[in-house]
Order: structure tokens, then C-alpha cells, then sequence
């Protein structure tokens, strides 16, 4: 009778349990599916690898939903559409972008949403879709892994143009550049002494100058007396040319009609004068010449009508 009691009780006990566990399931799949959920659309223009229909979808780590839907779109090029199922609850509104996280090291992407700082309206449905679009953005690993292949085509040219550079002539170059260098250094370094005085040289002519400066300061202090009494004396001759400019102007005005009658008449007498004045001369080339071939010939007239006698 103990033991029939006592398998009674653990049969009880065990069906309570099993009871109990299919109720809680219940319960909460009861709860789950009262939850309301809202579906939104993103738009990726990149590789989408490692994201199913099914994969999780996060709010800033926290997991919100589920990806319901992938599909290839052409609508003004070709993107990947996903469809996804959020919490109502999820603040999701203008400033909320998507992008795609890896989870672990097994290549599975996730979508995960985060919205900026801020208060912003909520998102609207646009014209010609079903759902609202949360925009996308490409962060963190996956944009490294987007702009891998363009990181790699860059490091080849890298390794190109290295490459040329390596090449047998620019080694020679090189050489030869560094072999420039170590013959500077060892020059310099034979003229140290001459280098080390070059400071010293530098302030003696930093002293020099500095010295004629001087000089010239004191030139000019001496001769701004000079300077200034020059001033004076052409602005006096200015003066002085400008009264004697004035009395000529007043001389010309008085006599203007001399001057008219001297230009009318005396001028006009001119060629007669230097006629006269030519023939003046001629004659005194006559006299001289007279003079040199027979100076006695200006006394002695030669008779036109004597007789010559011969001896």
C-alpha cells in the first residue's frame, strides 16, 4: 500500500510538471504571436552574403525581428530588396538606418538598425511602395569587406609601381644617389671647421653692416642741414625763374608791335644782307689769294704796255 502511494505521487508530480511545461509553452506562444510587428523594406546596392530569409534582425544588438523576404529588384538599377518583420514597439523613424553585421566567425549576417541622435518624424511610406524603406548604410566590417576588392586593385598598383621603381635602372639610380649622399656627408664632414665658423663669420658681417648703417644715419643727420638749405635754394631759383618769366611775358606784351615790325621789315631785309655779306666774302678769298702768290703786286702794278728787254 506504501508503495503504490509513493508511485502515485511521483506519477502525480511528474504529470503536474509535464502539464505546467506545455502550459508555460503555450503561454508564451500565446504572448508571442499577440505582439504586434510592422514590416519595413531595405534596399542594398552591395553584396548581401550570409543574409537568409529568417535571419535575425537587431536594434542596436537586441534582436526585433526576422528577414521574411529577399528578392532582386530593377527599379532604377539592380538592388537587393529585404523585406522585414519588427516589433511595433521598435522606434523606428526617419533618423533609423540599417546595415549588416556579421555574428561569430561563421559568416552569418544579421540586420541591424540604429537610429541617430535626436528626435525625428516618423518614417512614411512612399509613393509606389508597400512598406516604409529604411535607408542603408554600409559601417564597420561590412563596409571593409564592400571596398576590399577596390583596396586590392589600389595595393596592386602599389606593388607596380614599387616594382618599377625596383627596377635594374632606378637600383643604379639609387646607388648612385646614395653614394652623392655619403661623399656630402664625408665632405662636410671634412669641413666641419669651416662650417662651425660660419656662424662666427656671419655675426662679424651682421656687425659690419650693422656699423655702416650706422655710419649712414650719422651722414644723413650731417647733411640734412645741407639738405634742407639746398631745398631752399631751388625753391628760391623757382622763385626767381618764375618772376623772370613773368617780366618777359610782360616785355613781349609792351613791345609786341616792335616785334611785329621788326619780324615784317627786318626780316625781310635779311636775304639782301646775306647776299651782300657773301660777296663781302668772296672778295677777301680774292685779297688773300693776291697776297700769297705776289705780295708785291698790292705796290708795284705790272704795266700792261711795257717791253721786256732780254739781257
Amino acid at each position: 500500500m506504501f508503495k503504490g502511494d509513493r508511485n502515485f505521487a511521483v506519477g502525480l508530480f511528474v504529470s503536474i510538471a509535464i502539464a505546467s511545461f506545455i502550459f508555460f509553452v503555450i503561454w508564451l506562444t500565446g504572448r508571442t504571436g499577440e505582439q504586434e510587428l510592422t514590416r519595413y523594406t531595405l534596399l542594398f546596392h552591395k553584396d548581401v552574403s550570409g543574409l537568409n530569409v529568417g535571419g535575425p534582425v537587431k536594434y542596436m544588438g537586441m534582436k526585433v525581428g526576422s528577414v521574411i523576404m529577399m528578392d532582386i529588384e530593377r527599379i532604377d538599377g539592380v538592388k537587393i530588396r529585404v523585406d522585414i518583420d519588427v516589433l511595433t514597439s521598435t522606434p523606428v523613424d526617419t533618423g533609423t538606418f540599417a546595415s549588416l553585421a556579421l555574428q561569430g566567425i561563421t559568416g552569418v549576417a544579421v540586420v541591424n538598425l540604429e537610429t541617430e541622435p535626436g528626435v525625428h518624424p516618423p518614417l512614411e511610406v512612399q509613393s509606389g511602395r508597400d512598406h516604409p524603406i529604411i535607408p542603408v548604410r554600409i559601417v564597420g566590417f561590412s563596409a571593409l569587406m564592400s571596398s576590399a576588392p577596390e583596396i586590392m586593385s589600389k595595393l596592386n598598383n602599389i606593388l607596380s609601381q614599387a616594382e618599377k621603381i625596383l627596377g635594374d635602372e632606378n637600383q643604379q639610380a639609387i646607388a648612385g644617389t646614395l653614394e652623392n649622399i655619403q661623399l656630402l656627408t664625408e665632405t662636410l664632414a671634412e669641413e666641419r671647421a669651416a662650417i662651425g665658423a660660419i656662424p662666427g663669420n656671419l655675426n662679424a658681417t651682421i656687425a659690419e653692416v650693422q656699423a655702416t648703417v650706422r655710419q649712414l644715419q650719422g651722414m644723413i643727420t650731417e647733411l640734412q642741414p645741407s639738405i634742407h638749405s639746398t631745398i631752399d635754394n631751388v625753391n628760391q631759383s623757382s622763385e626767381n625763374l618764375a618772376s623772370l618769366t613773368g617780366r618777359v611775358d610782360g616785355l613781349l606784351r609792351d613791345h609786341e608791335q616792335d616785334l611785329g615790325r621788326f619780324m615784317e621789315q627786318g626780316l625781310g631785309e635779311a636775304p639782301a644782307l646775306m647776299d651782300q655779306t657773301r660777296k663781302v666774302l668772296r672778295d677777301l678769298e680774292k685779297l688773300l689769294q693776291d697776297l700769297q702768290d705776289g705780295p708785291s703786286q698790292l705796290i708795284y702794278r705790272h704795266d700792261e704796255n711795257s717791253v721786256e728787254i732780254e739781257p
